[in-house]
Formats: structure tokens, C-alpha cells, sequence
């Protein structure tokens, strides 16, 4: 589609949007002046335009939800689907019901994932997913969730794989966009997913944040390849799996070939990765949050014009790459997943050549240091109790107050990166860099504190020396031990 011909539909779109739904079919027939295609194209924009709630979440056509199953609460947990035991029910979206299953014949868990129904009554359509299915198993790649088998039971078709248990990057951009280290490693990570597929000829399709998972190891995981396809220009012998015009993936990562339903292949995908980058670097879709917000930035790109964005990116050398990326000719993209990771390398090179990676047991020490030093301070309060009645009133009870509640607000503060460290490790390093420029200030005005309290003291240079001694292991921990941990486990934000 030239920027041309995209103007004419983009343009006759918003016309048609400014007239009722019962006054468009007659308007479109007039003003596409017997261009039928043209008037195809607007009408399927129009449609996608109708069904976009939850825009950027909802599938091309799973806004159908009986397509699912006979009703949306319905669920197979607790069943057996032929040899697989059905344990719970872990997602849904328009391309199906996914479970976790146990497999009864092999003792293993797998992710079970019942298909729509038209899928069984239309002969050429299940055809194509035998055939997807078969290509996608051939991958392995410890990025990619593994596809163990297209089964047929009972008249209903699933797509049997690995089971990930994680979370998904949607869920991990909740607190805003991932921290440079934490978003360079992801990123490659899914490249050479992508790498390891395009290299078989295989094209993903829907590529976004919901279909990549960080397992509970931090091991990044590419879903959903039991649904990919054979890229149009995989070779001689590709065939093409779906029908011609049948755009399938998510609106808001759809490159514009894509969204009307041309040919795609391995650069489909390097567009929706950008836009996967975009968003977690920025926290927020480059595209805007709507249907029309899309259509005029794709409107932008297929006129020539560049993306601009009001949030900074939390790694700047990883924009280049992903504005490449999301340009609107193929052909100024990278070619394929392969591309992406030595240009993603490159970046990461440019950006800090002379990384050192960290002691696989450094997050440890950091965490090690974190409880040290709260069982440290939990101890000022004690210290000021005791000497309260060797000050006097009211100045001893001040100390005393003033100690408790800067020790337990700094020690609740340490508990809660301690716990994110174990169970969200990948939001860890931006809320400490919020959260510890605090907690430093609290930690030296209690040290402050302590050492005021020790020279108040009158004849008891033993509780004196105590306090002094407390208050110096403080500011060396803020001072030094402090930043040198952080160092070492890699959560200093750059």
C-alpha cells in the first residue's frame, strides 16, 4: 500500500466515522466510486474500529467470545480432555482457552489450549493448523515455549505445549518501563527467539507484551508459536497458511502490510517487536491507547513522517534499534530476527563496553547486607530506651521516639526491596532507586541522633561508646557498604 493510497482510506475511514452506522454502506458505495477494494478496506477498518475495546489487548477477531466456548464462564477444569487431566484454567483471549493440564501418559504438565470451534467444522482451515502446528514444534530455543502436539478429541481441537509458569511482560510494565540492564537482557532475549524462528522460515504474527512470560527463573519466554505460520518469503516451497486478506494478530502491533492483510513475513515481526520495545522502555504504546490514535500515527509512518513520543526512553541506545524497527516499508526494517540481535548487541556495546558481569552470588550479599543492617537498626530504639532514664525528662523520651520511628520507617522501607528482590526481582532495581535516597537520609539522621544521645550522656562512657560505635556502623553502611553492593548485584539505574 503506497502513503497514497493510504491517505485515500485513512481519510475516507473519518468520514465515514462522522455519519451513522445505517448511513455508511450508501456513503462508502458512492465515495468509493466503484473501487471495491477500497471500499473492503474501509469496512474492515470500520469493523476493527467498532470492536476496539481494549484495543490494544484484544486479538483481530477475539472479540467474538462465543467463539471460545458455549459461554465465557464455561470451563474444562477439573475434566479429562482424553489423556489430559485438566487441573485449572490459566488464560483466555480470541485464539482460545488455555489450561494447565497434566499429560497422564508421559506423568508431565503441559499448557492445554482449546481451540475455537469454527476451527474443527472448516476442513481447509484445520489443515493450516496441522500444518503451522507441525512447523512450530520443529522449534527449540530456550526462548521459545515449546509445542508438543495438535490433537484432536472429542471433535474439539488443542494445541498441547510447554507450561510456563511466570509472568507476562504486560504484568512486569504494571509499575512503569523496565530498567536499562533489565530491559537490554529482555529484549535480546526475544530477539534471539525470533532469530531462532525467522531462521526456519517461521513468522510469530503477535508479538506483544501478553505473549512473552519471564518464568520464575528470569528466563524470558516467547508464547502463542502453536499459532504462527510460514513466512511468505520462506522459500519456494512455503505455503501459505492462511487466507488471503485474513489479517490475524493484535491491532496495536500490526504492521501496516498486516493490518490490510497483505503478505508478511520475518519483518512483520521485527515492527511489532519494536513497538514491544518502545513500550518497555517509555511504559507507554508509541501508537497511543486507541484505534484512532493508531490510525493517524500509522498514518504518520506511511506518509513519511517520524514517530515522536513525550517519555524518555529508560535505555536511549535501545530507541535507534527500535525506531528502525517500526518503520512503515519492510524493506527499511531489519531483515529478520538475526539482524535484531547483532543490532541490539551493537547498542548494548556502545552503551557500556566495558560491563563486568556480576558474581552469580552478588544479589546475596546484597540481600544479606539489607537484613544485617535492619537487625542493626531495629537496636537503636532499644539503645535509646536504656539511656532515656540516664538523660532525663523530657529530652530521653524525645531521643527515644525520634529513634523509633526513623529505624522503623527505615527498616520497613529494606524489608520491602528485600521482598521484591525475592519475588519481582525485575522491578527491584527501579524501586530501590526510588525508595534508598530516603532511606539513606533517614539512616544518617538516626546515626546523627545516636551520636547527640551519646555526648548528652553523662558518667556512662560505656553506653556513650555503644551509641557512637552504632552510629558509625550506619553511616559506613550508607557511605560505603551500601553503594558497594548495589554495585556488585547490578542495580545501580544508569
Amino acid at each position: 500500500m503506497t502513503p497514497e493510497r493510504w491517505k485515500q482510506v485513512n481519510d475516507l475511514f473519518h468520514a465515514a466515522l462522522e455519519r451513522s452506522p445505517a448511513e455508511r454502506a450508501a456513503f462508502l458505495s458512492q465515495a468509493a466510486g466503484g473501487d471495491d477494494q477500497l471500499r473492503h478496506e474501509v469496512e474492515s477498518l470500520l469493523a476493527r474500529h467498532a470492536a476496539s475495546h481494549g484495543f490494544l489487548e484484544t486479538p483481530a477477531w477475539g472479540v467474538a467470545p462465543d467463539l471460545l466456548l458455549d459461554s465465557p464462564e464455561s470451563t474444562l477444569a477439573g475434566t479429562m480432555v482424553g489423556p489430559y487431566r485438566v487441573i485449572e484454567e490459566i488464560g483466555r483471549g480470541g485464539m482460545g482457552v488455555v489450561y494447565a493440564a497434566e499429560d497422564t501418559r508421559l506423568g508431565r504438565q503441559v499448557a492445554l489450549k482449546a481451540l475455537p470451534a469454527d476451527y474443527v467444522g472448516d476442513h481447509a482451515r484445520r489443515e493450516r493448523l496441522r500444518r503451522e502446528a507441525r512447523s512450530a514444534a520443529a522449534l527449540a530455543h530456550p526462548s521459545i515455549a515449546t509445542v508438543f502436539a495438535l490433537e484432536e478429541i472429542d471433535g474439539a481441537l488443542y494445541i498441547v505445549s510447554e507450561l510456563v509458569r511466570g509472568r507476562t511482560l504486560r504484568e512486569e510494565l504494571k509499575p512503569g518501563p523496565l530498567p536499562p540492564d533489565q530491559l537490554r537482557a529482555t529484549l535480546l532475549e526475544v530477539a534471539e527467539g525470533l532469530a531462532a524462528a525467522h531462521a526456519q522460515g517461521i513468522v510469530h504474527r503477535d508479538l506483544k507484551p501478553e505473549n512473552v512470560m519471564r518464568t520464575h527463573d528470569g528466563r524470558v519466554k516467547i508464547m502463542d508459536f502453536g499459532l504462527a505460520r510460514p513466512a511468505a518469503t520462506a522459500g519456494p516451497t512455503a505455503t501459505q497458511l492462511t487466507q488471503t486478506g485474513f489479517a490475524v494478530g493484535t491491532p496495536g502491533y500490526m504492521a501496516p502490510e498486516q493490518l490490510s492483510g497483505g503478505p508478511v513475513d520475518a519483518r512483520t515481526d521485527v515492527f511489532a517487536f519494536g513497538i514491544l520495545a518502545a513500550e518497555l522502555a517509555t511504559g507507554d504504546h508509541p501508537f497511543g491507547p486507541d484505534s484512532a490514535s493508531m490510525l493517524r500515527r500509522l498514518t504518520q509512518l506511511m506518509e513519511g513522517q517520524a514517530l515522536t513520543g513525550s517519555k524518555p526512553w529508560s535505555a536511549p541506545d535501545i530507541e535507534r534499534v527500535a525506531r528502525r524497527c517500526m518503520r512503515a516499508a519492510p524493506a527499511d526494517r531489519y531483515a529478520s530476527g538475526a539482524e535484531l540481535v547483532a543490532a541490539l548487541r551493537a547498542a548494548d556495546g556502545a552503551a557500556s563496553p566495558a560491563v563486568v558481569p556480576a558474581p552469580a552470588d552478588a544479589i546475596w550479599w546484597w540481600q544479606f547486607h539489607q537484613g544485617a543492617i535492619a537487625l542493626l537498626l531495629a537496636g537503636m530504639p532499644a539503645a535509646a530506651w536504656v539511656i532515656r532514664a540516664y538523660i532525663g525528662a523530657p529530652a530521653g523520651s524525645y531521643i527515644f521516639f525520634a529513634a523509633l520511628v526513623l529505624a522503623t520507617t527505615s527498616i520497613a522501607a529494606r524489608m520491602n526491596l528485600l521482598f521484591t528482590s525475592h519475588v519481582h526481582a525485575a522491578a527491584l532495581p527501579r524501586q530501590r532507586a526510588l525508595v534508598f535516597p530516603w532511606v539513606a537520609w533517614i539512616d544518617g539522621a538516626l546515626a546523627v541522633l545516636m551520636i547527640g544521645a551519646a555526648l548528652a550522656l553523662r558518667e556512662e562512657d560505656a553506653l556513650a561508646g555503644l551509641l557512637i560505635a552504632l552510629a558509625v556502623v550506619v553511616l559506613a553502611s550508607v557511605a560505603l557498604i551500601e553503594p558497594a553492593t548495589t554495585r556488585l548485584a547490578g542495580l545501580s539505574r544508569s
